[in-house]
């Protein structure tokens, strides 16, 4: 049975290339969270991202400095060139969280005791404590 509607073949060829990529980048994502476990602010979409530059830059990184010829990203030695990349992003990404962190000023958050009008600091009452 042949579809009404179909896509050009470079298009779907292209749609196959971005999705098998976002399958492996969330899957480098989540493995590299759970190595470097810790509470980020980049939730699970910074997850995913993550996941998929390093598994592009680890790929690519490793293919550029050991010329192996033939070499497919999505290939156990290219996952884990992507999970060595991944966590290279993460923990730089760790690093700059933790010098904003340290050039951003502390806020005052100290809580000011509000004491009742009638209330005097250091004098106890005997019918309080009954």
């Amino acid at each position: 049975m042949e579809f009404p509607f179909r896509l050009p073949l470079l298009v779907e060829y292209w749609s196959y290339i971005v999705l098998v990529w976002l399958g492996f980048g969330t899957l480098i994502g989540l493995l590299a969270r759970m190595v470097f476990p810790g509470r980020e602010p980049s939730g699970p979409l910074g997850t995913v991202l993550i996941g998929i530059m390093g598994s592009v830059i680890g790929p690519l990184v490793v293919e550029t400095t050991c010329g192996i010829q033939g070499f497919h990203p999505i290939s156990p030695l290219g996952f884990v060139a992507a999970l060595g990349g991944t966590a290279v992003i993460l923990v730089t990404y760790r690093f700059f969280l933790l010098i904003i962190a340290d050039s951003v000023p502390a806020r005052d958050d100290q809580v000011e005791e509000t004491i009742a009008p009638d209330h005097v600091v250091g004098v106890s009452h005997p019918d309080y404590y009954q």
